[in-house]
């Protein structure tokens, strides 16, 4: 059965907090920045964040020109939207602005899940993004590895250009901590495909179970 997020959990619900840079201030000085779960009214603002600071960015969406080939985007934004639809999707607000600073598109991975990708992906592009990522998920087979029977997942974590060399994409991969302890998970886990994750998920203390070289 696929794994929906329990009623016991406030929603929407603020995950963490935290001070960086403000990129309107000329000074360096700080503002207070927030973590929380992605609300309806703000969908169409994610769609937007991932189209103009993920597809061009991340490795893999880059090289298959995934935002440029209409029927590979409309199937990554279809995908998108289901995995909205879990209400688990975070996004990263400054304090006193609606500007979309960061979102990390998170979902819960059970064992006993069967989503037939062949059925939900058509173009060539995306079959091969999704050949990719799905062949390091079962590389590595978490669930014997850890011992566990789910996980928390993401599928993209991005920061608004105007925001970034702040430290807000370490700020919000520590907001699965809370989040894996209110909903009871013992594991979160990333195909960190992109140095820009890589580099925030080592300083947290994410463990490396698999590293593969990409020449593009």
């Amino acid at each position: 059965m696929p794994w929906d997020r329990p009623n016991n959990v406030p929603y929407p619900n603020v995950w963490w907090t935290f001070c960086a840079p403000d990129p309107d201030r000329d000074d360096g000085a700080l503002a207070t920045y927030r973590v929380e779960d992605l609300t309806e009214d703000r969908i169409e603002d994610a769609i937007k964040l991932y189209t103009e600071h993920f597809l061009d960015d991340e490795p893999l969406c880059s090289y298959g020109r995934i935002r440029h080939d209409p029927p590979s985007y409309e199937e990554v934004v279809k995908f998108w939207m289901g995995v909205f639809e879990k209400k688990m999707t975070i996004v990263c607000y400054k304090e006193g602005s609606k500007e979309l600073v960061g979102a990390n598109l998170l979902s819960v991975k059970s064992v006993n899940d069967n989503v037939d990708f062949a059925n939900l992906i058509k173009s060539e592009r995306m079959q091969k993004l999704v050949a990719v990522n799905e062949y390091m998920t079962d590389t590595v087979n978490l669930f014997e590895r850890y011992g566990v029977d789910k996980y928390l997942t993401a599928y993209g974590l991005s920061v608004n250009n105007r925001y970034r060399g702040r430290g807000i994409a370490t700020e919000i991969l520590k907001a699965r901590r809370p989040i894996c302890q209110a909903f009871g998970l013992r594991l979160t886990s990333t195909n960190f495909t992109a140095i820009g994750s890589q580099i925030p998920a080592a300083k947290i203390g994410f463990q490396t179970d698999l590293e593969m070289k990409c020449d593009i």
